[in-house]
Protein backbone atom coordinates (compact mmCIF):
# COMPACT_ATOMS: atom_id res chain seq x y z
CA UNK A 1 0.00 0.00 0.00
CA UNK A 2 1.23 3.46 -0.86
CA UNK A 3 2.32 5.65 2.05
CA UNK A 4 1.97 9.34 1.16
CA UNK A 5 4.34 12.03 2.27
CA UNK A 6 3.13 14.80 4.55
CA UNK A 7 3.31 17.18 1.58
CA UNK A 8 -0.06 17.62 -0.09
CA UNK A 9 1.47 17.61 -3.56
CA UNK A 10 3.40 14.40 -2.96
CA UNK A 11 0.11 12.92 -1.82
CA UNK A 12 -1.68 14.02 -5.00
CA UNK A 13 0.92 13.11 -7.66
CA UNK A 14 0.39 9.31 -7.76
CA UNK A 15 -3.33 9.79 -8.42
CA UNK A 16 -2.70 12.05 -11.42
CA UNK A 17 -0.23 9.80 -13.27
CA UNK A 18 -2.86 7.45 -14.84
CA UNK A 19 -4.64 10.48 -16.35
CA UNK A 20 -1.69 12.30 -17.98
CA UNK A 21 -3.29 12.64 -21.43
CA UNK A 22 -6.54 13.94 -20.01
CA UNK A 23 -4.70 16.45 -17.83
CA UNK A 24 -2.65 17.68 -20.80
CA UNK A 25 -5.93 18.29 -22.60
CA UNK A 26 -7.17 20.24 -19.57
CA UNK A 27 -4.07 22.43 -19.90
CA UNK A 28 -4.56 23.02 -23.65
CA UNK A 29 -8.25 23.94 -23.81
CA UNK A 30 -7.92 27.04 -21.55
CA UNK A 31 -5.20 28.31 -23.92
CA UNK A 32 -7.76 28.28 -26.73
CA UNK A 33 -10.51 30.11 -24.90
CA UNK A 34 -8.12 32.65 -23.34
CA UNK A 35 -6.64 33.44 -26.75
CA UNK A 36 -10.13 33.85 -28.18
CA UNK A 37 -11.16 36.18 -25.34
CA UNK A 38 -8.17 38.39 -26.18
CA UNK A 39 -8.50 38.32 -29.97
CA UNK A 40 -12.22 39.16 -29.87
CA UNK A 41 -11.77 42.72 -28.50
CA UNK A 42 -8.82 43.17 -30.90
CA UNK A 43 -11.22 42.52 -33.79
CA UNK A 44 -13.49 45.21 -32.36
CA UNK A 45 -10.48 47.56 -32.38
CA UNK A 46 -9.92 46.79 -36.08
CA UNK A 47 -13.55 47.59 -36.87
CA UNK A 48 -13.47 50.87 -34.94
CA UNK A 49 -10.24 51.98 -36.64
CA UNK A 50 -11.62 51.31 -40.11
CA UNK A 51 -14.89 53.00 -39.33
CA UNK A 52 -12.99 56.03 -38.06
CA UNK A 53 -10.75 56.16 -41.15
CA UNK A 54 -13.52 55.53 -43.71
CA UNK A 55 -16.51 57.60 -42.80
CA UNK A 56 -18.04 56.93 -46.24
CA UNK A 57 -18.29 53.22 -45.37
CA UNK A 58 -16.67 52.14 -48.65
CA UNK A 59 -16.31 48.68 -50.18
CA UNK A 60 -12.98 48.02 -48.47
CA UNK A 61 -14.46 48.71 -45.05
CA UNK A 62 -17.49 46.55 -45.85
CA UNK A 63 -15.24 43.63 -46.80
CA UNK A 64 -13.17 44.07 -43.63
CA UNK A 65 -16.34 44.15 -41.56
CA UNK A 66 -17.59 40.97 -43.30
CA UNK A 67 -14.32 39.12 -42.67
CA UNK A 68 -14.28 40.37 -39.10
CA UNK A 69 -17.82 39.10 -38.47
CA UNK A 70 -16.96 35.67 -39.85
CA UNK A 71 -13.75 35.61 -37.82
CA UNK A 72 -15.64 36.63 -34.70
CA UNK A 73 -18.25 33.90 -35.29
CA UNK A 74 -15.50 31.31 -35.74
CA UNK A 75 -13.72 32.49 -32.58
CA UNK A 76 -16.91 32.29 -30.51
CA UNK A 77 -17.52 28.77 -31.82
CA UNK A 78 -13.95 27.81 -30.88
CA UNK A 79 -14.49 29.36 -27.45
CA UNK A 80 -17.63 27.30 -26.85
CA UNK A 81 -16.03 24.08 -28.11
CA UNK A 82 -12.94 24.60 -25.93
CA UNK A 83 -15.05 25.42 -22.87
CA UNK A 84 -17.37 22.45 -23.30
CA UNK A 85 -14.44 20.13 -24.06
CA UNK A 86 -12.73 21.24 -20.88
CA UNK A 87 -15.90 20.45 -18.92
CA UNK A 88 -16.14 17.03 -20.58
CA UNK A 89 -12.53 16.14 -19.74
CA UNK A 90 -13.09 17.26 -16.14
CA UNK A 91 -16.11 14.96 -15.87
CA UNK A 92 -14.12 12.02 -17.28
CA UNK A 93 -11.18 12.44 -14.92
CA UNK A 94 -11.80 14.12 -11.59
CA UNK A 95 -14.61 11.91 -10.25
CA UNK A 96 -12.29 8.92 -10.85
CA UNK A 97 -9.32 10.65 -9.23
CA UNK A 98 -11.46 11.57 -6.22
CA UNK A 99 -12.74 7.99 -5.96
CA UNK A 100 -9.15 6.67 -6.14
CA UNK A 101 -8.19 9.04 -3.32
CA UNK A 102 -11.14 7.99 -1.19
CA UNK A 103 -10.25 4.32 -1.67
CA UNK A 104 -6.61 4.86 -0.76
CA UNK A 105 -7.43 6.97 2.30
CA UNK A 106 -9.95 4.37 3.51
CA UNK A 107 -7.32 1.62 3.11
CA UNK A 108 -4.87 3.69 5.10
CA UNK A 109 -7.38 4.42 7.86
CA UNK A 110 -8.28 0.73 8.08
CA UNK A 111 -4.60 -0.09 8.69
CA UNK A 112 -4.30 2.27 11.65
CA UNK A 113 -3.70 0.82 15.06
CA UNK A 114 -6.32 0.57 17.79
CA UNK A 115 -5.01 3.56 19.74
CA UNK A 116 -5.59 5.79 16.74
CA UNK A 117 -9.34 5.14 16.80
CA UNK A 118 -9.47 4.91 20.57
CA UNK A 119 -8.18 8.49 20.93
CA UNK A 120 -10.15 10.11 18.10
CA UNK A 121 -13.69 11.37 17.68
CA UNK A 122 -15.39 9.67 14.75
CA UNK A 123 -16.90 12.96 13.56
CA UNK A 124 -13.41 14.49 13.43
CA UNK A 125 -12.10 11.57 11.35
CA UNK A 126 -15.05 11.68 8.96
CA UNK A 127 -14.61 15.42 8.47
CA UNK A 128 -10.90 14.98 7.69
CA UNK A 129 -11.69 12.14 5.29
CA UNK A 130 -14.13 14.36 3.44
CA UNK A 131 -11.87 17.43 3.48
CA UNK A 132 -8.92 15.56 2.02
CA UNK A 133 -10.73 14.72 -1.21
CA UNK A 134 -12.99 17.77 -1.56
CA UNK A 135 -10.06 20.13 -0.94
CA UNK A 136 -8.16 18.54 -3.82
CA UNK A 137 -11.12 19.06 -6.13
CA UNK A 138 -11.60 22.67 -5.01
CA UNK A 139 -7.89 23.39 -5.44
CA UNK A 140 -8.00 21.93 -8.95
CA UNK A 141 -11.03 24.03 -9.89
CA UNK A 142 -9.35 27.18 -8.59
CA UNK A 143 -6.33 26.42 -10.77
CA UNK A 144 -8.18 25.30 -13.90
CA UNK A 145 -10.92 27.94 -13.93
CA UNK A 146 -9.12 30.68 -11.99
CA UNK A 147 -5.42 31.40 -11.80
CA UNK A 148 -4.29 29.41 -14.88
CA UNK A 149 -6.66 30.90 -17.51
CA UNK A 150 -6.32 34.39 -16.01
CA UNK A 151 -2.54 34.15 -16.31
CA UNK A 152 -2.89 32.98 -19.91
CA UNK A 153 -5.27 35.84 -20.67
CA UNK A 154 -2.79 38.28 -19.14
CA UNK A 155 0.07 36.92 -21.29
CA UNK A 156 -1.98 37.16 -24.51
CA UNK A 157 -3.26 40.61 -23.55
CA UNK A 158 0.26 41.77 -22.74
CA UNK A 159 1.43 40.69 -26.20
CA UNK A 160 -1.37 42.60 -27.95
CA UNK A 161 -0.89 45.71 -25.80
CA UNK A 162 2.88 45.63 -26.43
CA UNK A 163 2.09 45.48 -30.14
CA UNK A 164 0.09 48.70 -29.74
CA UNK A 165 2.25 50.52 -27.17
CA UNK A 166 5.21 49.08 -25.25
CA UNK A 167 5.09 51.75 -22.53
CA UNK A 168 1.61 50.81 -21.38
CA UNK A 169 2.48 47.08 -21.58
CA UNK A 170 5.19 47.75 -18.94
CA UNK A 171 2.63 49.40 -16.64
CA UNK A 172 0.23 46.53 -17.28
CA UNK A 173 2.94 43.95 -16.50
CA UNK A 174 4.01 45.47 -13.19
CA UNK A 175 0.41 45.93 -12.13
CA UNK A 176 -0.33 42.22 -12.71
CA UNK A 177 2.80 41.18 -10.79
CA UNK A 178 1.93 43.50 -7.89
CA UNK A 179 -1.62 42.18 -7.63
CA UNK A 180 -0.43 38.57 -7.38
CA UNK A 181 2.55 39.33 -5.14
CA UNK A 182 0.10 40.65 -2.58
CA UNK A 183 -1.71 37.30 -2.58
CA UNK A 184 1.53 35.32 -2.47
CA UNK A 185 2.83 37.49 0.37
CA UNK A 186 -0.18 36.57 2.49
CA UNK A 187 -0.45 32.95 1.37
CA UNK A 188 1.64 31.39 4.17
CA UNK A 189 -0.41 33.15 6.81
CA UNK A 190 -3.55 32.05 4.98
CA UNK A 191 -2.49 28.37 4.97
CA UNK A 192 -1.60 28.40 8.68
CA UNK A 193 -4.83 30.18 9.58
CA UNK A 194 -6.89 27.78 7.43
CA UNK A 195 -5.23 24.75 9.02
CA UNK A 196 -6.18 26.03 12.45
CA UNK A 197 -9.70 26.86 11.29
CA UNK A 198 -10.17 23.38 9.78
CA UNK A 199 -8.82 21.75 12.94
CA UNK A 200 -11.27 23.65 15.15
CA UNK A 201 -14.17 22.92 12.82
CA UNK A 202 -13.32 19.20 12.72
CA UNK A 203 -13.16 19.05 16.51
CA UNK A 204 -16.50 20.83 16.79
CA UNK A 205 -18.12 18.37 14.37
CA UNK A 206 -16.55 15.50 16.28
CA UNK A 207 -17.89 16.89 19.56
CA UNK A 208 -21.42 17.19 18.16
CA UNK A 209 -21.14 13.74 16.54
CA UNK A 210 -20.20 12.28 19.92
CA UNK A 211 -23.49 13.58 21.35
CA UNK A 212 -25.47 12.22 18.41
CA UNK A 213 -23.83 8.80 18.75
CA UNK A 214 -25.02 8.74 22.38
CA UNK A 215 -28.62 9.71 21.72
CA UNK A 216 -29.97 7.60 24.60
CA UNK A 217 -27.71 9.39 27.07
CA UNK A 218 -28.84 12.76 25.68
CA UNK A 219 -32.46 11.78 26.23
CA UNK A 220 -31.84 10.33 29.68
CA UNK A 221 -29.95 13.43 30.86
CA UNK A 222 -31.75 16.35 29.17
CA UNK A 223 -29.84 19.61 29.08
CA UNK A 224 -28.98 22.43 26.71
CA UNK A 225 -26.06 20.88 24.87
CA UNK A 226 -25.31 24.17 23.13
CA UNK A 227 -24.63 25.64 26.57
CA UNK A 228 -22.13 22.92 27.56
CA UNK A 229 -18.71 24.28 28.45
CA UNK A 230 -16.91 22.02 25.95
CA UNK A 231 -19.17 23.09 23.09
CA UNK A 232 -18.87 26.76 23.97
CA UNK A 233 -15.05 26.59 24.11
CA UNK A 234 -14.83 24.86 20.73
CA UNK A 235 -17.31 27.34 19.26
CA UNK A 236 -15.34 30.33 20.54
CA UNK A 237 -12.05 28.88 19.26
CA UNK A 238 -13.75 28.23 15.93
CA UNK A 239 -14.91 31.85 15.74
CA UNK A 240 -11.43 33.09 16.62
CA UNK A 241 -9.68 30.89 14.03
CA UNK A 242 -12.21 31.88 11.35
CA UNK A 243 -11.71 35.56 12.12
CA UNK A 244 -7.93 35.14 11.80
CA UNK A 245 -8.31 33.32 8.49
CA UNK A 246 -10.72 35.89 7.06
CA UNK A 247 -8.66 38.82 8.34
CA UNK A 248 -5.70 37.60 6.29
CA UNK A 249 -7.88 37.81 3.19
CA UNK A 250 -9.23 41.19 4.29
CA UNK A 251 -5.73 42.72 4.51
CA UNK A 252 -4.78 41.22 1.15
CA UNK A 253 -7.93 42.74 -0.39
CA UNK A 254 -6.94 46.19 0.84
CA UNK A 255 -3.60 45.99 -0.96
CA UNK A 256 -5.21 44.53 -4.08
CA UNK A 257 -7.68 47.42 -4.11
CA UNK A 258 -4.80 49.89 -3.92
CA UNK A 259 -2.96 48.40 -6.90
CA UNK A 260 -6.20 48.05 -8.84
CA UNK A 261 -6.86 51.76 -8.30
CA UNK A 262 -3.36 52.53 -9.58
CA UNK A 263 -4.04 50.61 -12.80
CA UNK A 264 -7.31 52.37 -13.52
CA UNK A 265 -5.88 55.82 -12.82
CA UNK A 266 -2.76 55.06 -14.91
CA UNK A 267 -4.87 53.69 -17.74
CA UNK A 268 -7.17 56.73 -17.94
CA UNK A 269 -4.22 59.13 -17.70
CA UNK A 270 -2.23 57.30 -20.37
CA UNK A 271 -5.15 56.86 -22.77
CA UNK A 272 -6.10 60.52 -22.46
CA UNK A 273 -2.51 61.67 -22.94
CA UNK A 274 -1.90 59.19 -25.78
CA UNK A 275 -5.05 60.28 -27.63
CA UNK A 276 -4.09 63.93 -27.35
CA UNK A 277 -0.60 63.24 -28.71
CA UNK A 278 -1.91 60.84 -31.40
CA UNK A 279 0.07 57.89 -29.99
CA UNK A 280 -2.97 55.66 -30.15
CA UNK A 281 -6.02 55.33 -32.35
CA UNK A 282 -9.66 55.21 -31.34
CA UNK A 283 -9.56 51.44 -31.72
CA UNK A 284 -6.45 51.24 -29.55
CA UNK A 285 -8.22 53.35 -26.94
CA UNK A 286 -11.22 50.98 -26.95
CA UNK A 287 -9.10 47.81 -26.94
CA UNK A 288 -6.82 48.85 -24.09
CA UNK A 289 -9.72 50.16 -21.99
CA UNK A 290 -11.74 46.97 -22.55
CA UNK A 291 -8.74 44.71 -21.79
CA UNK A 292 -7.85 46.62 -18.62
CA UNK A 293 -11.39 46.50 -17.23
CA UNK A 294 -11.68 42.83 -18.18
CA UNK A 295 -8.31 41.90 -16.67
CA UNK A 296 -8.98 43.98 -13.54
CA UNK A 297 -12.19 42.03 -12.92
CA UNK A 298 -10.57 38.68 -13.79
CA UNK A 299 -7.48 39.25 -11.68
CA UNK A 300 -9.54 40.47 -8.74
CA UNK A 301 -11.65 37.31 -8.94
CA UNK A 302 -8.53 35.20 -9.40
CA UNK A 303 -6.88 36.81 -6.39
CA UNK A 304 -9.91 35.84 -4.34
CA UNK A 305 -9.72 32.35 -5.83
CA UNK A 306 -6.04 32.21 -4.91
CA UNK A 307 -6.99 33.06 -1.35
CA UNK A 308 -9.48 30.18 -1.43
CA UNK A 309 -6.77 28.07 -3.07
CA UNK A 310 -4.40 28.64 -0.14
CA UNK A 311 -7.22 28.08 2.36
CA UNK A 312 -8.00 24.73 0.75
CA UNK A 313 -4.32 23.77 0.96
CA UNK A 314 -4.44 24.58 4.68
CA UNK A 315 -7.58 22.47 5.08
CA UNK A 316 -6.00 19.60 3.15
CA UNK A 317 -2.78 19.76 5.18
CA UNK A 318 -4.78 19.50 8.39
CA UNK A 319 -6.68 16.52 6.96
CA UNK A 320 -3.39 14.86 5.98
CA UNK A 321 -2.89 14.01 9.64
CA UNK A 322 -4.99 10.95 8.77
CA UNK A 323 -2.07 9.62 6.76
CA UNK A 324 1.03 10.62 8.69
CA UNK A 325 1.50 7.63 11.02
CA UNK A 326 2.98 4.71 9.08
CA UNK A 327 3.33 2.35 12.07
CA UNK A 328 0.67 -0.07 10.90
CA UNK A 329 1.40 0.43 7.21
CA UNK A 330 4.71 -1.38 7.54
CA UNK A 331 2.99 -4.28 9.20
CA UNK A 332 0.20 -4.64 6.65
CA UNK A 333 2.33 -4.50 3.52
CA UNK A 334 0.98 -5.66 0.19
CA UNK A 335 0.64 -9.31 1.14
CA UNK A 336 -2.76 -10.87 0.58
CA UNK A 337 -4.51 -11.84 3.79
CA UNK A 338 -5.38 -15.52 4.22
CA UNK A 339 -7.21 -17.50 6.86
CA UNK A 340 -4.31 -19.12 8.73
CA UNK A 341 -4.45 -22.45 10.57
CA UNK A 342 -3.36 -22.90 14.17
CA UNK A 343 -1.05 -25.90 14.13
CA UNK A 344 1.04 -25.06 17.17
CA UNK A 345 0.60 -23.38 20.55
CA UNK A 346 -0.02 -19.73 21.30
CA UNK A 347 2.80 -18.78 23.67
CA UNK A 348 2.78 -15.73 25.95
CA UNK A 349 6.37 -15.41 27.17
CA UNK A 350 7.48 -12.95 29.90
CA UNK A 351 4.93 -10.34 28.84
CA UNK A 352 5.17 -6.91 30.42
CA UNK A 353 2.43 -4.45 29.53
CA UNK A 354 0.50 -1.60 31.10
CA UNK A 355 -1.39 1.54 30.21
CA UNK A 356 0.65 3.25 32.91
CA UNK A 357 4.29 2.30 32.31
CA UNK A 358 5.18 2.95 35.94
CA UNK A 359 2.59 0.41 37.09
CA UNK A 360 2.34 -2.40 34.49
CA UNK A 361 -0.77 -4.57 34.42
CA UNK A 362 1.13 -7.66 33.27
CA UNK A 363 4.60 -8.33 34.63
CA UNK A 364 6.38 -11.45 33.39
CA UNK A 365 3.11 -13.09 32.23
CA UNK A 366 3.86 -16.54 30.77
CA UNK A 367 1.46 -19.31 29.67
CA UNK A 368 0.44 -21.36 26.62
CA UNK A 369 -2.78 -22.15 24.75
CA UNK A 370 -2.83 -25.45 22.86
CA UNK A 371 -4.51 -25.86 19.45
CA UNK A 372 -8.15 -26.91 19.81
CA UNK A 373 -8.21 -26.08 23.53
CA UNK A 374 -11.34 -24.58 25.08
CA UNK A 375 -9.96 -21.95 27.49
CA UNK A 376 -12.09 -20.08 30.01
CA UNK A 377 -10.77 -16.81 31.47
CA UNK A 378 -12.19 -15.34 34.67
CA UNK A 379 -11.38 -12.57 37.10
CA UNK A 380 -12.80 -9.38 38.50
CA UNK A 381 -13.11 -6.17 36.50
CA UNK A 382 -9.72 -4.66 35.74
CA UNK A 383 -7.88 -7.96 36.31
CA UNK A 384 -6.52 -7.95 32.74
CA UNK A 385 -8.89 -10.28 30.85
CA UNK A 386 -9.75 -7.94 27.98
CA UNK A 387 -6.22 -6.51 27.91
CA UNK A 388 -4.96 -10.04 27.30
CA UNK A 389 -7.23 -10.33 24.27
CA UNK A 390 -6.21 -6.91 22.98
CA UNK A 391 -2.57 -7.98 23.10
CA UNK A 392 -3.40 -11.19 21.26
CA UNK A 393 -5.24 -9.23 18.54
CA UNK A 394 -2.33 -6.79 18.52
CA UNK A 395 -4.54 -3.83 19.31
CA UNK A 396 -1.68 -3.05 21.67
CA UNK A 397 1.91 -4.28 21.68
CA UNK A 398 3.61 -5.59 24.84
CA UNK A 399 6.34 -3.41 26.34
CA UNK A 400 8.48 -6.50 26.82
CA UNK A 401 8.25 -10.21 26.01
CA UNK A 402 6.97 -12.08 22.99
CA UNK A 403 3.78 -13.70 21.75
CA UNK A 404 4.39 -16.68 19.50
CA UNK A 405 1.81 -18.21 17.15
CA UNK A 406 2.70 -21.43 15.36
CA UNK A 407 6.26 -20.96 16.58
CA UNK A 408 6.56 -17.51 14.95
CA UNK A 409 6.71 -14.10 16.60
CA UNK A 410 3.34 -12.56 15.85
CA UNK A 411 4.96 -9.19 15.15
CA UNK A 412 6.51 -10.74 12.06
CA UNK A 413 3.09 -11.56 10.64
CA UNK A 414 1.19 -9.03 8.48
CA UNK A 415 -1.49 -7.56 10.72
CA UNK A 416 -4.36 -8.62 8.44
CA UNK A 417 -3.10 -12.20 8.36
CA UNK A 418 -2.61 -12.19 12.13
CA UNK A 419 -6.18 -11.06 12.77
CA UNK A 420 -7.52 -13.66 10.40
CA UNK A 421 -6.47 -16.20 13.02
CA UNK A 422 -9.30 -14.91 15.19
CA UNK A 423 -13.08 -14.63 15.27
CA UNK A 424 -13.61 -12.00 17.94
CA UNK A 425 -16.79 -10.91 19.72
CA UNK A 426 -16.44 -8.10 22.31
CA UNK A 427 -18.88 -7.50 25.14
CA UNK A 428 -20.17 -4.27 23.62
CA UNK A 429 -21.18 -5.64 20.24
CA UNK A 430 -21.45 -2.78 17.73
CA UNK A 431 -23.33 -3.28 14.46
CA UNK A 432 -23.25 -1.37 11.19
CA UNK A 433 -26.12 0.80 10.06
CA UNK A 434 -27.17 -1.92 7.63
CA UNK A 435 -29.57 -4.83 7.47
CA UNK A 436 -29.43 -7.80 9.83
CA UNK A 437 -28.35 -9.97 6.90
CA UNK A 438 -25.49 -7.62 5.95
CA UNK A 439 -24.25 -7.47 9.53
CA UNK A 440 -23.98 -11.24 9.78
CA UNK A 441 -22.60 -11.61 6.24
CA UNK A 442 -19.81 -9.15 7.10
CA UNK A 443 -18.02 -12.04 8.80
CA UNK A 444 -17.12 -13.65 5.49
CA UNK A 445 -16.42 -12.14 2.08
CA UNK A 446 -19.03 -13.24 -0.50
CA UNK A 447 -20.96 -15.30 2.05
CA UNK A 448 -23.93 -17.14 0.55
CA UNK A 449 -27.48 -16.78 1.85
CA UNK A 450 -27.40 -20.37 3.10
CA UNK A 451 -24.23 -19.69 5.13
CA UNK A 452 -25.74 -16.57 6.69
CA UNK A 453 -28.98 -18.35 7.56
CA UNK A 454 -27.07 -21.29 9.05
CA UNK A 455 -24.95 -18.96 11.23
CA UNK A 456 -28.08 -17.12 12.37
CA UNK A 457 -29.81 -20.39 13.28
CA UNK A 458 -26.84 -21.81 15.22
CA UNK A 459 -26.43 -18.56 17.18
CA UNK A 460 -30.17 -18.28 17.95
CA UNK A 461 -30.66 -15.14 15.88
CA UNK A 462 -33.33 -16.84 13.80
CA UNK A 463 -35.62 -16.80 16.84
CA UNK A 464 -36.05 -13.02 16.84
CA UNK A 465 -35.19 -12.05 13.24
CA UNK A 466 -38.50 -13.29 11.85
CA UNK A 467 -40.36 -11.10 14.34
CA UNK A 468 -38.62 -7.96 13.02
CA UNK A 469 -40.52 -5.71 10.64
CA UNK A 470 -38.56 -6.72 7.53
CA UNK A 471 -36.90 -9.88 8.80
CA UNK A 472 -33.32 -10.23 7.60
CA UNK A 473 -33.69 -6.97 5.62
CA UNK A 474 -34.41 -4.91 8.75
CA UNK A 475 -32.00 -1.98 9.17
CA UNK A 476 -30.62 -2.20 12.71
CA UNK A 477 -29.67 1.48 13.12
CA UNK A 478 -26.28 2.99 13.86
CA UNK A 479 -24.47 0.73 16.30
CA UNK A 480 -27.51 -1.58 16.22
CA UNK A 481 -29.53 0.63 18.58
CA UNK A 482 -32.85 -0.69 17.22
CA UNK A 483 -32.08 -4.08 18.75
CA UNK A 484 -31.70 -5.18 22.35
CA UNK A 485 -28.27 -5.86 23.83
CA UNK A 486 -28.83 -9.61 23.68
CA UNK A 487 -29.96 -9.47 20.06
CA UNK A 488 -26.89 -7.42 19.11
CA UNK A 489 -24.63 -9.95 20.86
CA UNK A 490 -26.19 -12.90 19.05
CA UNK A 491 -25.79 -11.20 15.66
CA UNK A 492 -22.15 -10.42 16.52
CA UNK A 493 -21.56 -14.06 17.50
CA UNK A 494 -23.19 -15.24 14.26
CA UNK A 495 -20.90 -12.88 12.33
CA UNK A 496 -17.86 -14.34 14.13
CA UNK A 497 -19.08 -17.89 13.57
CA UNK A 498 -19.43 -17.23 9.85
CA UNK A 499 -15.76 -16.26 9.71
CA UNK A 500 -14.83 -19.63 11.26
CA UNK A 501 -11.32 -18.57 12.14
CA UNK A 502 -9.05 -21.05 13.97
CA UNK A 503 -9.35 -19.16 17.27
CA UNK A 504 -12.80 -18.12 18.51
CA UNK A 505 -12.78 -15.38 21.18
CA UNK A 506 -15.87 -14.47 23.22
CA UNK A 507 -15.13 -11.53 25.53
CA UNK A 508 -18.19 -11.42 27.82
CA UNK A 509 -20.05 -11.85 24.53
CA UNK A 510 -23.10 -13.48 26.18
CA UNK A 511 -23.36 -11.15 29.18
CA UNK A 512 -26.62 -9.62 27.89
CA UNK A 513 -28.31 -13.03 27.64
CA UNK A 514 -30.13 -14.72 30.48
CA UNK A 515 -28.65 -17.95 31.90
CA UNK A 516 -31.03 -20.24 30.02
CA UNK A 517 -30.49 -18.55 26.64
CA UNK A 518 -26.72 -18.41 27.17
CA UNK A 519 -26.55 -22.12 27.96
CA UNK A 520 -28.68 -22.97 24.92
CA UNK A 521 -26.46 -20.84 22.68
CA UNK A 522 -23.22 -22.38 23.94
CA UNK A 523 -24.65 -25.89 23.67
CA UNK A 524 -25.39 -25.26 19.99
CA UNK A 525 -22.22 -23.35 19.23
CA UNK A 526 -19.48 -25.41 20.94
CA UNK A 527 -20.07 -28.69 19.05
CA UNK A 528 -19.82 -26.76 15.78
CA UNK A 529 -16.44 -25.38 16.93
CA UNK A 530 -15.08 -28.66 18.21
CA UNK A 531 -11.89 -28.39 16.12
CA UNK A 532 -11.38 -24.70 16.89
CA UNK A 533 -9.50 -23.09 19.76
CA UNK A 534 -11.91 -21.13 21.99
CA UNK A 535 -11.11 -18.40 24.47
CA UNK A 536 -14.17 -17.57 26.58
CA UNK A 537 -14.10 -14.66 29.03
CA UNK A 538 -16.96 -14.85 31.48
CA UNK A 539 -18.00 -14.27 35.09
CA UNK A 540 -20.51 -17.11 34.97
CA UNK A 541 -19.47 -20.50 36.35
CA UNK A 542 -22.12 -22.19 34.19
CA UNK A 543 -20.29 -21.01 31.06
CA UNK A 544 -16.76 -21.63 32.34
CA UNK A 545 -17.51 -25.24 33.30
CA UNK A 546 -18.06 -26.02 29.61
CA UNK A 547 -14.37 -25.27 28.98
CA UNK A 548 -11.41 -27.70 29.08
CA UNK A 549 -9.33 -25.30 31.14
CA UNK A 550 -9.93 -22.14 33.16
CA UNK A 551 -7.40 -19.51 34.20
CA UNK A 552 -8.22 -16.84 36.75
CA UNK A 553 -6.62 -13.40 36.73
CA UNK A 554 -6.10 -11.00 39.60
CA UNK A 555 -4.27 -7.70 39.15
CA UNK A 556 -2.74 -8.99 35.92
CA UNK A 557 -1.42 -12.22 37.43
CA UNK A 558 -2.70 -15.76 36.88
CA UNK A 559 -3.69 -16.95 40.35
CA UNK A 560 -5.32 -20.21 39.26
CA UNK A 561 -4.94 -22.48 36.23
CA UNK A 562 -7.35 -25.44 36.30
CA UNK A 563 -7.98 -28.31 33.90
CA UNK A 564 -11.46 -29.67 33.16
CA UNK A 565 -11.79 -31.96 36.17
CA UNK A 566 -10.88 -29.04 38.47
CA UNK A 567 -12.95 -26.36 36.76
CA UNK A 568 -16.14 -26.67 38.80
Amino acid sequence: MMVPDSSFWNFVKPFLKPYKKWLIALAIFPMIWCLVETIAPFLIKIIIDHLASDLSFGTKTQNILLYTVFSYAFLMLALEVATRSCGYVWIKTFPKIRADMQTMVLKHIQARDYNFFYNQLSGDLISKYRNLTTSFENISKNLLYGFYPTTLSFIFSLIFIAFINSFFSIIFFFWFVAMNLVTVFFFRKSIVASQEQAKRQNLLLGYVGDFLANAITMIAYPRDLYAEEGFLKLKEKGISSTEKSEFVTFKADIWRSFFSWILLVSMIAFLSFGWQNKWISVGDFSFIAAICFYMRRSIWMTSSQLSDFFKEIGTAKEALSLLLDVHQQKAVGAQKSTLMQLTNTIDFSQIRFGYNHDRPLFNNLTFQISPGQKLGVSGSSGAGKTSLIHLLLRLHDPDQGTIMINGENYKDLPVENLRNFFSYVPQNAMLFHRSVFDNIAFGKVAASKEEVYEAAKICLCDEFIHSLEHGYDTIVGEGGHKLSGGQRQRIAIARAYLKKAPVFILDEATSALDFELEEKLLDQLLPKLQDHTIILISHRASSLEKMDRVIQFKHGQIIQDSLQDEVI
